[in-house]
């Protein structure tokens, strides 16, 4: 499907009609997360909330969770859980505003250096579907009556779009470090 939505792009500058309906849903949806007042603090402790709960040992891949307890208040309310977790939310905004202008190769572009630079923390694929379940629940709960089916359907493929890219960052992040 990934393959077939870059041909696409790439020989007629125009988006499939299932990831244009999708990407429709999902900036729409992102509208009204963005209402939320503090919406990038809010969403981004929430996201981390739901990242630990799930997957408690990712606790230790984070260096803003040293001297922390594992999923303690303390933490949530620190700032500097808070200044990264107001950019990961950051990063998704500008991410459906890219996707928002229709600006897919800039979009693809900042998955892939995205991606890249994740490389060296060590990042693969089963920690993004981590922060993609995290991401649906968080949403889900911002959302409330919102969130639909739909909604849900349209994040999930518009997130494998985007997990896809990141993975393609990686991957060359560790062919370039092979190389040196």
């Amino acid at each position: 499907f990934f393959f077939f939505f870059l041909q696409r792009r790439k020989c007629c500058h125009s988006t499939p009609a299932p990831i244009m309906s999708s990407a429709e849903v999902v900036i729409s949806s992102w509208k009204n997360v963005k209402a939320i007042d503090n919406y990038e603090e809010v969403a981004g402790v929430l996201l981390f909330r739901k990242i630990f709960k799930i997957a408690p040992e990712a606790h230790d891949l984070f260096r803003f969770t040293k001297g922390f307890e594992p999923n303690s208040e303390e933490l949530f309310e620190s700032a500097r859980l808070k200044i990264h977790s107001k950019g990961v939310i950051a990063t998704v905004d500008a991410a459906v505003g890219l996707l928002e202008k229709n600006d897919l190769d800039k979009l693809v572009e900042v998955l892939r250096e995205l991606g890249r630079r994740h490389n060296k923390y060590g990042v693969q694929l089963p920690h993004f579907e981590i922060v993609g379940t995290a991401l649906i629940q968080t949403l889900q709960y911002a959302l409330g009556d919102a969130f639909t089916s739909e909604v849900e359907a349209a994040w999930l493929e518009i997130f494998g779009v985007m997990q896809t890219e990141m993975m393609t960052g990686i991957e060359r992040g560790q062919a370039f470090e092979c190389e040196c």
